[in-house]
This record gives structure tokens, C-alpha cells and sequence, in this order.
């Protein structure tokens, strides 16, 4: 059975070569949620950072992701929150030689 989703999310971005790029998640306080962020360019994103909003207002400080990094070209990261309802998550790519990302979200 497939989960009524309180959100659902998709974008693609392109990363300039060493310059950090956020975007933000609206997740629209699902319980559960899962980002998946794919590589689709040739090189890697070589640092991310994640951060949450319980209102969407005040954004707690950003955590770095350590495992899974870098993700290689052609290769998905997925991000996990489970009982964490909260309105957004924001995240924080970098690609030191530029890339493009797929970025799909969902939530219930």
C-alpha cells in the first residue's frame, strides 16, 4: 500500500564549479521523509550540508553530511528523517568541479 504523502518535491540543479548552493525542502511536517539527491553530471558533489526547520522561520544550524561523500557522478544519496515532523529541510551541495543534481522528496 502506498503512503498518502503530506509532501511531495522534485528539482534538478546545477552546481557552479566550488560554490555552495542551498535550496530548500518543504516537507510540510511529514513525520517520516526521505531526499534522495542524485548526481547526473560528471563529477562529484564533494560536500553537503542538512538543516531543519520545525515552522519554517528559524532554520537550526546546518550538520554536515560525512557519509556517503562524495557522491560520485551517476551515484544517489538518500537523507532520512524518521518521527522528525518538521515544516522544511534545507540543504547545502557543493561540487568543487561542478555537476548537476537530480533531487526527488517525499514525506507522510
Amino acid at each position: 500500500m502506498t503512503p498518502a504523502f503530506a509532501c511531495k518535491y522534485t528539482t534538478t540543479l546545477t552546481l557552479a564549479a566550488g560554490v555552495a548552493q542551498s535550496f530548500d525542502v518543504t516537507v510540510n511536517g511529514a513525520r517520516d521523509w526521505v531526499i534522495a539527491v542524485a548526481n547526473t553530471g560528471a563529477n562529484a558533489i564533494t560536500a553537503m550540508t542538512v538543516a531543519s526547520s520545525p515552522l519554517g522561520l528559524l532554520v537550526e544550524d546546518a550538520t554536515s553530511v560525512t557519509s556517503g561523500i562524495p557522491i560520485a557522478a551517476g551515484s544517489t544519496l538518500a537523507i532520512r528523517g524518521q518521527h522528525e515532523p518538521v515544516a522544511m529541510v534545507r540543504l547545502t551541495l557543493t561540487s568543487t568541479s561542478g555537476t548537476t543534481v537530480s533531487v526527488e522528496a517525499g514525506g507522510w
